[in-house]
């Protein structure tokens, strides 16, 4: 044998096909082998661990933040703060406080003393204006004590609300459940078709502020969200940054109710209307955030402003519609009102059971008096602890309200004085007529919106002698102040420190709200519905 093939010997193969001696690699064995496969294995690994991370991103991203309370108002500050140098007084007889740019004289007494009304009223008291209130306090840090939380929350209460058919309660209440004094005896009557045009001519209105009312609606129908819903902040709708002045706060019920309340006071329901399907997907929006608890049906996600706003939508929809699908969701908000009431002041505050602040209180007050309209129960004893409360912050006999205790600052004496036909004082109340007459004597701030919703209420509610003269400055300052640019056409935004916090939505809600003040207040706020409280 040569040496070459002493040192390359030839292979033998065995019987199982393996070569000198060794057996065979399997199928999986040369797969696993091969360069190909290993490089698909990275390839799958890496893709998987991208997808990972990917997704983990995501779910952070749109993470919602937890719930804080809204506040539509004033913080503890205002009615507690020390010091005059901040001090904001009405004076009766003071010509400081111009209605608009144009500086007119404030209500002449004339005008007062003509209707029997002394026109010696004594001025509000001093109060000391706190910061704006970009936030309010987490609840779990409020020095109120516990608040009152009864079990867990249960399971999402969800309902469909059909569009364009009949409601299963029919288009209007019953004869035994309508108001009295209504066009034909339907509650609502006056915010639809010719009934709302003879309340506009003869209460005041004008067919500029119908038309400012109009741009308004579009405006909230084109910021609405994809779920239905409205965000303060103005996330999820059409606008795409396009409009200024956001709002902060994160209640996206109470944001919801908010926008929805123009539309029902212009007429439009989930059932009719120009804006029906927005109306409809609104409150189907609100319905879907009930949390069924032991107390009743939850709207608050976080403040008790939110589920006050809400109950009050849910109860004007069911009073203009009568639509049965509504009855019970409006009858469980009703009862979580009634059981969130602090049980020793009477009032209402961020949470369930908490001491009572007069705006929350407020909203919580008009909710549960529309649902009564309605048809919905309404306990009494309820309206006797919010009188209580009422009491509790009221000073000057009653003329005038503070935020948590006795003071006289003009936007909570104005809702403190509403709150009071809600609860049964009639428009000839002498504390009541002298309140309103110290509020409304120097005429409307132009950018005093929230006070100004409140008291124009007040005003026409109690056919006050200065109402035509203080409405006329009200309405068409509200009118000039309306955005007419760009993707801002027909919203507002005021330099109003009580509702900063609720930026563009809030404003152009409450300024839309106040120019409804001729039709939208039957029958909730009508005289006939105010002096018959429980």
């Amino acid at each position: 044998m040569s040496l070459e093939s002493s040192r390359n010997p030839e292979p033998t193969t065995t019987p199982d096909g393996g070569v000198d001696g060794s057996p065979a690699p399997t199928l999986i064995e040369r797969v696993v082998a091969s360069p190909v496969s290993r490089s698909a294995y990275a390839s799958v690994v890496v893709h998987v661990l991208l997808g990972i991370l990917l997704a983990l991103a995501t779910v952070t991203a749109h993470r919602e933040p937890p719930s804080r309370p809204l506040v539509l108002a004033l913080d503890d500050g205002w009615a507690e703060a020390d010091g005059p140098d901040d001090a904001e007084t009405i004076e009766i007889g003071s010509n400081d406080d111009r209605a608009t740019a144009g500086g007119e004289p404030e209500i002449a007494p004339e005008e007062i003393a003509s209707a029997g009304i002394p026109v010696d009223v004594p001025a509000l008291e001093p109060i000391n204006a706190a910061a704006p209130m970009a936030d309010a306090p987490d609840p779990a840090n409020v020095d109120d004590g516990p608040a009152a939380a009864d079990g867990p929350r249960a399971a999402t209460v969800s309902i469909q609300l059909p569009i364009g058919k009949a409601a299963a309660g029919g288009a209007a209440l019953p004869a035994d459940r309508a108001t009295a004094g209504g066009e034909s005896g339907v509650p609502y009557a006056s915010r639809r078709g010719e009934s709302r045009g003879r309340a506009v001519r003869g209460k005041g209105g004008s067919p500029a502020s119908e038309a400012a009312v109009e741009q308004g609606l579009a405006w909230l129908a084109l910021h609405q969200a994809n779920d239905g819903s409205w965000r303060f902040d103005l996330d999820g709708c059409r606008c795409e940054g396009a409009c200024r002045d956001p709002g902060t706060l994160s209640s996206t019920t109470a944001s919801t109710a908010i926008a929805l309340l123009p539309f029902l006071g212009a007429g439009n329901t989930h059932l009719e209307g120009r804006h029906q399907e927005t109306v409809s997907r609104g409150i189907y929006y609100l319905l879907s955030r009930m949390q069924s608890t032991p107390r009743g049906g939850d709207l608050c996600e976080g403040t008790m402003y939110g589920h006050g706003i809400s109950t009050l939508v849910l109860a004007e929809a069911l009073g203009m519609t009568g639509d049965d699908l509504l009855r019970k969701p409006c009858r469980d908000a009703v009862r979580f009102i009634e059981t969130s009431q602090d049980v020793h002041g009477g009032g209402w505050r961020y949470l369930p059971g908490q001491a009572g602040d007069i705006t929350v209180t407020t909203w919580q007050v008009a909710a549960l008096r529309s649902a009564g309209l309605a048809g919905v129960e309404t306990s009494s004893p309820t309206f006797e602890g919010a009188r209580r409360f009422l009491d509790s912050v009221a000073t000057q006999k009653g003329a005038a309200y503070g935020y948590r205790t006795p003071a006289a600052a003009p936007c909570t004496s104005a809702i403190g004085l509403l709150c009071r036909l809600y609860t049964g004082w009639g428009g000839d109340r002498e504390p009541l007529q002298r309140g309103i007459t110290a509020l409304a004597r120097p005429g409307p701030k132009p950018h005093a919106i929230y006070q100004n919703f409140y008291l124009a209420q007040a005003l026409i509610q109690t056919d006050h002698p200065v109402w035509p003269r203080w409405n006329s400055r009200n309405r068409d300052q509200i009118v000039a102040l309306q955005s007419r640019v760009g993707h801002e056409t027909g919203s507002w935004f005021f330099a109003d420190r009580e509702t900063a916090s609720g930026g563009r939505l809030a404003h152009t809600a409450l300024a839309v709200l106040t120019l409804e003040v001729y039709y939208r207040l039957l029958p909730i706020y009508r005289q006939e519905a105010v002096t018959d409280a429980p």
